[in-house]
């Protein structure tokens, strides 16, 4: 069978958005996503009003549409937000044997991992579980601190991530001239991101799908 990849989610402290901005907190997913689409097709479903499922057709992008969804939230805040918005996120990779036109019904391997991995979630924003113990076992160590680093940033700095790792042909010069800051702003803004850490937790993500 096929292997793909399926995020289970939901937004971290969604009761204290404002009424207001509930439309657009949800909105703002959906945008993330169609944007993300130049990584992977890939389909999004809400359920539970504050919860969502996205499932990818390529397993090796997953793990950096997650990533890319989280900064997106978080440099999409509305000015006056208590917070930053954010999600808790657990990603399922493995075959899926049963495919409808909702993905809250459709079925599989994928779906039971990022299910049973969401549930354990507990404090964490980010976690993955695969069918192989091995790749676990690694991955289990490398999102736990990659999960720290991204709960961290700013909105800023969130920003400037998402447009490096969204957009290959884009270099910190043209950030910035889109951003109106200085390349040196940029600069200083994706080391304090840990922006180099977080790329080689994604680039050994997608060597160990690419083998699998």
């Amino acid at each position: 069978m096929e292997i793909k990849g399926v995020i289970t989610g939901d937004i971290i402290n969604s009761m204290t958005v404002k009424t207001e901005w509930r439309k657009m907190l949800l909105d703002t997913i959906q945008e993330i996503v169609h944007e993300l689409e130049v990584l992977s097709p890939m389909r999004l479903e809400f359920f539970r009003g504050d919860s969502f499922q996205i499932v990818v057709d390529n397993p090796v992008e997953t793990l950096k549409i997650t990533v890319l969804l989280r900064a997106g939230l978080k440099c999409r805040t509305p000015k006056g937000s208590e917070q930053l918005w954010d999600a808790r996120m657990a990603i399922g990779i493995g075959s899926i044997a049963y495919s409808s036109e909702k993905v809250v019904v459709s079925d599989g391997e994928a779906f039971h991992l990022s299910g049973w991995e969401f549930d354990e979630l507990g404090k964490r924003k980010l976690s993955v579980r695969t069918p192989w113990k091995e790749v676990n076992d690694e991955l289990k160590v490398s999102t736990a601190f990659a999960d720290d680093i991204i709960s961290g940033w700013s909105a800023t700095q969130a920003q400037v991530i998402y447009l490096t790792f969204l957009n290959k042909e884009f270099y910190q010069k043209e950030i910035a001239l889109r951003l109106n800051k200085s390349a040196q702003s940029v600069s200083k803004l994706l080391s304090a991101g840990k922006e180099s850490l977080i790329r080689f937790f994604l680039e050994r993500f997608a060597q160990i799908m690419i083998k699998r």
